[in-house]
């Protein structure tokens, strides 16, 4: 499991994905929530294709499009290392 953390530049909700790279592309999960916690909520990552490197896109619950490069902010054991 590889994770990656931002902060959305729309709407300022801080961003955490978890993601598992497959042939059929990245899947997984996005969560998101504000600093006064009024909004907590995600949405999940399936098969979204990518980059030659291995970063991807995918959207934020907002709407705005979030990009994440090949090296993750982290990195689980076990699956999908």
């Amino acid at each position: 499991m590889r994770y990656h953390w931002t902060e959305c530049p729309n709407c300022s909700c801080q961003i955490a994905v978890n993601t598992t790279a497959g042939p059929g592309g990245v899947t997984g999960s996005l969560r998101r929530w504000s600093a006064d916690r009024n909004i907590n909520d995600g949405r999940p990552i399936v098969n979204t294709p990518a980059d030659a490197a291995g970063g991807f896109t995918t959207a934020c619950v907002c709407g705005q499009i979030l990009v994440f490069g090949a090296t993750a902010d982290a990195v689980g054991s076990g699956r999908g290392d």
